[in-house]
């Protein structure tokens, strides 16, 4: 068999002819093993291996081609990428639709519980507390480097302090938080 199946040849007629069933079944069964490793590797699963060989079958049965395609197995491979592509997007999802509402229900939430919120109070809290224990131009560049995100060059413009003085306020308020939440 050879690999210049979707060689758009002239009929007897003189049209190009296109591949038939037959033909495009055999190509692909010829590069069958190269074709599920590219598939394994790229989903993990040799379960759908066949599944896509068999949407690639139907892809190129119904594919009309005009011209000629000078690397048939590139082709396939391509053909093959795109419906490995395609998988992938529908996969995610494919398992919100395909999961009834018990099942859906017994999945726990997300968001945290009562005793978890009280918790992130308390913890938040403790951090409000520590960082009110600070000099407040320790706090100043705390909060505008680590909240606001502004670099130690705009912090120490703000500040009127050099940049290394940034960064001692930084460490100085990350020491002093991370000491006062060891307590909690």
């Amino acid at each position: 068999m050879s690999d210049q199946l979707f060689s758009a040849k002239p009929s007897d007629s003189g049209e190009q002819s296109e591949p038939s069933a037959e033909q495009i079944a055999a190509f692909i069964d010829k590069h069958r093993d190269e074709l599920s490793r590219f598939i394994v590797r790229k989903l993990g699963s040799e379960d759908l291996s066949a599944d896509i060989l068999q949407d690639a079958y139907l892809r190129l049965s119904r594919q009309q081609t005009q011209e000629t395609i000078e690397n048939p197995r590139a082709f396939v491979f391509r053909v093959v990428g795109n419906l490995v592509i395609d998988y992938q997007r529908l996969s995610v999802n494919r398992l919100k639709q395909d999961v009834d509402d018990d099942t859906y229900n017994a999945v726990p939430e997300q968001s945290p519980g009562p005793e978890q919120r009280y918790q992130q109070n308390q913890r938040l809290q403790a951090i409000h507390q520590a960082l009110a224990e600070l000099p407040e131009d320790c706090r100043l560049a705390f909060y505008w480097n680590r909240v606001e995100g502004l670099s130690h060059t705009e912090v120490a413009a703000r500040l009127r302090i050099s940049d290394s003085m940034v960064a001692k306020h930084l460490a100085r308020a990350m020491r002093h938080c991370r000491d006062r939440l060891k307590q909690h």
